[in-house]
């Protein structure tokens, strides 16, 4: 019900949520569609569940491609896990620590301090670490790759002024350049992952195949290769799940609402 009135509530969000799923699905979809609204709704299932993360049994989640998580994290460079904002990314975390990985997440840091605490506190409670956006980040990220540890990130926000451009569902958008980066440095691999939602309390956790820095970069072109390489994977599962694309911030040099 919540859900239901923000989406009639909020012009802004909706105008948002139309113009990625328009992205996301190649066709201009109306601002209160079902689809828009639904996307609504898995926000609203996504809260609930973060503040019970630490109650979500394993049983709840079924794992695919979990050998490519181990097979990266056995080179002992640390991994970079990027995922984005679709279905249940926090839980996603959650799992592959509770897997035997020890993860530190980036975070957007809140407006508010007392709901930045909050937050903060449940990932923490879950065996999250925690890396707030922003001067220090980059230094930290370094050093938990270089421990050999996993680096949780989402790449589908641009949150600097710095971004990549990228092809995506067709068009070109603008996405973090912070992976890329972060793994040419450390030469630590990024292994795309999403946690999907398939149904009342059931989750699958996908990952997808390493993918590898160039061992000696030359020029922009290698922050560019595997950001791409990142797009391209992230297309498939925004294609298959738009209704779990839960950003509310259109992406930049994405269709725009009419």
């Amino acid at each position: 019900g919540l859900a239901d009135r923000q989406w009639r509530a909020s012009a802004k969000d909706r105008r948002a949520v139309q113009a990625n799923l328009t992205l996301a699905l190649g066709v201009l979809v109306p601002e209160r569609s079902p689809v828009v609204r639904e996307v609504f709704r898995n926000f609203a299932r996504y809260l609930v569940e973060f503040f019970s993360l630490h109650r979500v049994p394993m049983s709840a989640v079924e794992t695919e491609g979990l050998r490519y998580l181990h097979e990266a994290h056995g080179r002992g460079r640390g991994v970079i896990l990027l995922s984005a904002h679709v279905g249940n990314w926090e839980l996603g975390a959650v799992m592959v620590h509770r897997l035997g990985f020890a993860l530190r997440a980036v975070v957007l840091p809140h407006a508010d301090p007392r709901t930045d605490r909050v937050f903060n506190e449940q990932r923490r409670r879950c065996g999250i670490g925690v890396i707030p956006l922003g001067p220090d980040a980059m230094r930290e990220s370094l050093r938990t790759l270089r421990e050999g540890h996993l680096l949780g990130v989402v790449g589908d926000q641009q949150f600097t002024r710095h971004g990549l451009s990228a092809r995506l569902c067709g068009r070109t958008v603008t996405l973090p350049s912070g992976p890329s980066l972060l793994s040419l440095r450390s030469q630590a691999p990024i292994v795309p992952a999403f946690l999907v939602r398939e149904g009342a309390g059931k989750f699958r956790l996908c990952v997808e195949p390493p993918m590898w820095p160039q061992a000696h970069p030359s020029g922009p072109s290698a922050f560019a290769q595997l950001t791409q390489r990142y797009a391209t994977t992230l297309q498939r599962y925004l294609t298959r799940f738009p209704s779990q694309w839960l950003l509310f911030q259109p992406l930049e040099g994405s269709a725009s609402g009419a």
